[in-house]
């Protein structure tokens, strides 16, 4: 819900190595405008695919798992979670957002 916020403000942080094609994709995701977010556009799916961060990717390959993974876990079967840290369920309920700044509240 923190993450929702910050996105709500306008309040994302990119750290200086973060690529400036994916965090140019990465704001036009999280605009919270969704008449300007990318996927939410005329062009759907495609604005987000024809993104400069997309370009090196051939997406016929991706199709086809002809590209392999740069970086594949080690796992003891299919059923392995180990790779992922256990975060115990919150009681808590997320804070509130007025409506006036929730994108969803005229759904």
């Amino acid at each position: 819900m923190g993450i929702y916020q910050k996105i709500l403000a306008g309040k994302v942080y990119f750290p200086k190595y973060f690529d400036k094609n994916a965090k140019a994709l990465v704001k036009k995701l999280l605009m919270a405008d969704l008449s300007k977010r990318y996927g939410n556009l005329k062009d759907g799916s495609a604005d987000i695919l024809g993104n400069k961060w997309f370009f090196s990717l051939d997406l016929k390959k991706l199709e086809a798992y002809e590209i392999p993974a740069p970086y594949k876990p080690t796992m003891k079967d299919d059923q392995d979670t180990s790779n992922f840290e256990e975060i115990p369920d919150s009681k808590e309920l997320p804070p509130t957002v007025p409506a006036s700044q929730d994108p969803f509240a005229d759904w």
